[in-house]
């Protein structure tokens, strides 16, 4: 091509990235350089040049990205192009694969997927047959996690002289034997199950090596074992892989993640073209100075980059020393107060929303007394993060009842629905079938309807032929193709659910209502974006557990975003508050536990990433403050600066005096005053 190429909105590198047609690519992209353009506009090309849609499988993380993703190709492509591209996250790539392939998988292609409060009940139950003593279940589940995720059959995993290690060891193939007899799967599977399959299938390997003729991924250094193995698996000859990422954000090596994936691309797949995306449209050059200093002392192999700010100069970086956690969290509250109204702590004097504020902090622990001072200043504030919608105990009841109507095998949602209302089918009951069925042979289920044989108390027998009775109808309905809404809503009224549910008038229970009716149209918005294909109940369930962490209806508004620097990965603000910047703390301190210590071991490189991530949030304007002391048992002791604050170039930051030392206006405490009491009213 002569002359500079028509690059239109992109640079230089990101068009570089975008017109390379074959063989696979690496773009290390760093933060706020415009990955999700380079990543739509190559699909784009690829389509341009006459690629089929169906044949490019583009991978994202989080369900969030797919679907921005998928706005952005429906505006570059049209609507039918973008429907027919593969786009979406490993695990819902996962469910797609497993329900074509699921003769080779070996279930009868209704499978469950059971989410983290599922398969902590499982261990539960499998552990109290063994172990008489209490054992943190959640240490043994992020071991066996940590192996799947590490592509590690329970056959594979070495001895450890480490109790929780050697627990759990113990504990996988039960496991495994169990979600197996119920014919599910838990989130881990959806990406191994496929690899196995593709390992020890060549036909259904060859066949998917031919449907897909470039493969893209995004957020390349978050991928862990089984997720390159499935890439690998799917690359054919022409190996078009293209992936994109950046190993100074790789910070979940705690739950799996390997930035030696995007470290050893190259080897993975030789001859690799080699992209950098350094120029950041996100923020000021002072806040990057300051991000380029930090990471540039990692002592981790790393690819070398070097952020350049498109926006220019700005403020510089304000560094905060406060006498305590407390003082930190006034000085939080009164400086955003200041920038809201607009004052001399704003950089151009103009108000900023408090939408576009964000306090990010290394543990959730740190909020608390943030925002207990949010609530007396009158500052409207939101947790990014908290508990997910699909974690709340109503929601979960209801989605028990949903999958007892279509997993026979499924007993841990049966048990659930049986005893959510009380209906006077207690533990003894329950234990009597499980002898039962293991006498004869038949499921848990099967043992339920058979009561009348069995030695329980009438209520038992007559609390189970009614649930039993609303379930068949509801089954019956499902074959007639009812409303998956009306299904649900009778189901739930008929089992005595909803009554329970209505019949708590306390604040909790009105959230519990509200809760439950979100989850119902919830349900109607799918049978309403599904009508032009047949929806399934299976499907929707799994569908539902995929996409959880989108479920929340809230608006967010004009609130100040309160984050764990892990939550705060792909947000932006225009004012970014880090707190906490002491040692032990950020980087936080290790842990002599070994319940943490051998199943995440603490990485001091990985946490100044978390930091420079941390950074690199903010747009125009970044505060990094520090409690100089804390008190613990009486004792009063100082705090050491963390050792990410060190090495900063002296133009980019400068030590700031506490907005909060001023008086406070009387607006502000009439402000205060009403928010007290209101707050005391409740």
């Amino acid at each position: 091509m002569a002359g500079a190429p028509n690059t239109g909105d992109l640079n230089r590198e990101q068009y570089d990235a975008v017109e390379h047609a074959q063989g696979p690519m690496l773009v290390l992209a760093g933060a706020g350089s415009g990955k999700t353009r380079v990543i739509t506009r190559r699909i784009a090309r690829l389509l341009e040049r006459g690629i089929n849609p169906r044949s490019i499988l583009a991978v994202s993380f989080t369900n969030k990205a797919a679907a921005e993703m998928r706005e952005r190709m429906a505006k570059l492509v049209g609507e039918k192009a973008s429907d027919e591209l593969w786009l979406s996250t490993f695990h819902s790539f996962g469910v797609r694969f497993l329900r074509e392939e699921n003769e080779a998988l070996g279930y009868d292609g209704k499978f469950v997927i059971f989410d983290q409060g599922d398969v902590l009940g499982l261990l539960r139950e499998i552990l109290r047959q063994g172990h008489d003593r209490s054992l943190d279940i959640g240490a043994i589940l992020s071991r066996i996690s940590l192996w799947k995720n590490a592509f590690l059959a329970p056959e594979d995993v070495k001895h450890s002289d480490f109790e929780y290690d050697a627990i759990a060891r113990e504990v996988y193939p039960v496991y495994e034997d169990q979600l197996r007899s119920m014919h599910a799967v838990d989130f881990d599977d959806l990406v191994v199950l496929p690899v196995r399959i593709l390992r020890d299938r060549e036909d259904i390997r060859k066949k998917w090596q031919q449907r897909f003729r470039h493969l893209l991924v995004d957020e390349f250094q978050d991928t862990n074992r089984s997720q390159l193995e499935l890439v690998r698996r799917l690359a054919n000859e022409l190996n078009n892989v293209c992936v994109v990422g950046d190993d100074d954000q790789s910070i979940y090596g705690w739950r799996g993640a390997d930035v030696g994936n995007i470290l050893d691309f190259e080897r993975y797949f030789p001859g690799a073209k080699v992209v950098k995306l350094e120029t950041n449209y996100r923020s000021r050059k002072p806040i990057l100075d300051v991000a380029n200093a930090v990471i540039a002392q990692s002592r981790a192999k790393r690819h070398d980059k070097t952020l350049r700010s498109a926006k220019g100069p700005g403020p510089k970086v304000r560094m905060v020393a406060l006498p305590d956690a407390a003082h930190e969290a006034k000085f939080l509250v009164s400086e955003i107060r200041a920038l809201a109204k607009g004052t001399d702590a704003s950089p151009d004097g103009q108000p900023i929303r408090f939408g576009n504020m964000a306090v990010l902090y290394r543990s959730n622990q740190q909020a608390r007394i943030l925002e207990e001072e949010l609530r007396i200043g009158g500052v409207p504030y939101k947790l990014f993060g908290g508990t997910q919608f699909f974690d709340r105990k109503e929601v979960k009841d209801a989605v028990a009842y949903l999958r007892v109507l279509v997993s026979p095998r499924d007993s841990l949602s049966l048990r659930r629905a049986l005893v959510n209302p009380s209906r006077g089918i207690g533990q003894q009951t329950m234990a009597r079938a499980r002898a039962h069925a293991s006498r004869t042979g038949v499921t848990f289920a099967a043992a339920m309807r058979q009561l009348d044989e069995l030695d329980v108390p009438s209520r038992a027998k007559a609390s189970a032929a009614r649930f039993w009775d609303a379930v068949d109808k509801a089954r019956a309905g499902l074959r007639a193709d009812g409303s998956l809404v009306e299904i649900t809503r009778t189901l739930l009224r008929e089992t005595g659910y909803m009554g329970m549910i209505e019949s708590d008038d306390s604040k909790h229970g009105e959230r519990r209502k509200d809760n439950l009716s979100f989850l119902l149209r919830a349900i109607e918005r799918y049978e309403k974006r599904s009508r032009a294909e047949r929806v399934t109940l299976p499907q929707f369930l799994n569908s539902l557990t995929l996409r959880a962490e989108e479920e929340e209806e809230s608006d967010p508004g004009n609130r100040v975003t309160l984050s764990s620097l892990h939550s705060s990965k792909g947000l932006e603000f225009d004012v970014v508050f880090l707190i906490g910047c002491v040692e032990g703390q950020l980087p936080h301190s290790r842990t002599t536990d070994p319940k943490v210590t051998e199943a995440a071991p603490t990485d001091v490189d990985e946490e100044r990433r978390l930091f420079y991530v941390g950074v690199t949030r903010a747009r125009e304007l970044l505060y990094l403050t520090r409690p100089e002391r804390r008190t613990m048992r009486g004792q009063v002791r100082p705090r050491v600066p963390s050792r990410f604050l060190e090495g900063f170039p002296d133009h980019a930051w400068e030590s700031y005096s506490p907005h909060g030392a001023r008086p406070l206006e009387a607006e502000e405490m009439a402000d205060m005053a009403s928010a007290l009491l209101a707050r005391l009213r409740e």
